[in-house]
């Protein structure tokens, strides 16, 4: 590629990333003239309690058809491994540098499960972008590039993540370009597949793309209700957009988690705690909050606060 051509490249994508950005930051504001505010640096029992408040949200969207859901309400979660001095729990791993993509999960009253990809036992959350502090740095464009109704198996998939798998090149492209645009289409497709992770296709929540996205998301959610007896113990998958080594100034984390059945989960979750305000330029206070994740469809999951569980005691300005 020309060097021109590629300066004009580059900044064509600039231009689109700006554009989005204040598109959803208007979205936003008007959002927000409806909904009562938050703190912006809120206390850990605060966040706590606005953690259960957007698990409990079960809205379709966010105002319009280009808002899913995950932008104002649910809980983006991501498990990490046991804490480690080699590396910090927040950058994205080898292979999310590799693909793209660093898969989370959406945990909601109507999005339920019983345990985290690969069982992990801690992790951290971030803000649906609608509810992070706006002034602080915060990037809120990060991008949630399409949703599985159950693990996705993205490892294997093109795109980020996002795409088909190599065994099932046309039937595993996302939902809407094969014309899948409800829950029962998709369960059907997920059916003829033999529920084959591979066979089953995502559907597409992109910024950037000019489907319904929003309806999209909702539907992956009414897809997993379909399912849900049986595939309860398995977490759904969303993609989001990878991003830089060394970012933790900026990322949007909201809470540091342990799974309550886990002694060793509480103790990363502290560790991962004292990193991060170490590695932050301002010393960042991220609360530890413990979830209680549902056992059975008919649960509900818990966001709950100690002080005791902090390794760095709460600001007093909190």
């Amino acid at each position: 590629m020309k060097k021109s051509t590629f300066t004009l490249y580059l900044s064509l994508i600039l231009a689109a990333t700006g554009a989005q950005a204040q598109t959803l930051k208007e979205a936003k504001a008007e959002y927000l003239k409806t909904h009562p505010a938050r703190l912006a640096r809120p206390s850990g029992q605060q966040t706590a309690e606005y953690l259960n408040t957007d698990y409990a949200d079960t809205e379709k969207d966010c105002g319009s058809s280009s808002t899913p859901a995950f932008l104002c309400s649910g809980n983006l979660i991501r498990g990490t491994d046991d804490f480690s001095t080699q590396f910090h729990a927040w950058d994205p791993s080898p292979s999310s540098q590799s693909s793209g993509g660093v898969s989370f999960s959406y945990l909601r009253a109507d999005s339920k499960f019983s345990s985290v990809a690969y069982d992990y036992n801690n992790g951290f959350i971030f803000y649906p972008y609608f509810w992070a502090p706006d002034n602080e740095g915060i990037d809120t464009n990060i991008d949630v590039m399409c949703a599985f109704p159950v693990d996705g198996w993205t490892v294997y998939r093109s795109d980020a993540g996002c795409g088909a798998s190599s065994d099932y090149p046309q039937e595993s492209v996302p939902c809407q370009e094969q014309g899948i645009y409800t829950a029962d289409q998709w369960y059907t497709h997920f059916e003829k597949g033999g529920e084959n992770h591979l066979y089953m296709c995502g559907f597409t929540t992109s910024d950037y793309s000019s489907e319904d996205t929003a309806a999209g998301f909702y539907q992956s959610i009414l897809s997993r209700a379909k399912i849900e007896s049986k595939y309860f113990s398995e977490q759904n998958e969303l993609r989001l957009a990878t991003w830089a080594q060394g970012k933790q100034d900026s990322l949007p984390i909201e809470a540091f988690f342990y799974i309550v059945e886990s002694s060793s989960g509480l103790d990363s979750a502290r560790k991962n705690q004292q990193d991060f305000y170490n590695t932050t330029t301002n010393h960042i206070w991220v609360p530890v909050i413990k979830l209680t994740l549902p056992q059975s469809p008919g649960g509900n999951a818990v966001f709950s606060y100690s002080a005791a569980d902090q390794l760095i005691p709460e600001p007093t300005s909190h």
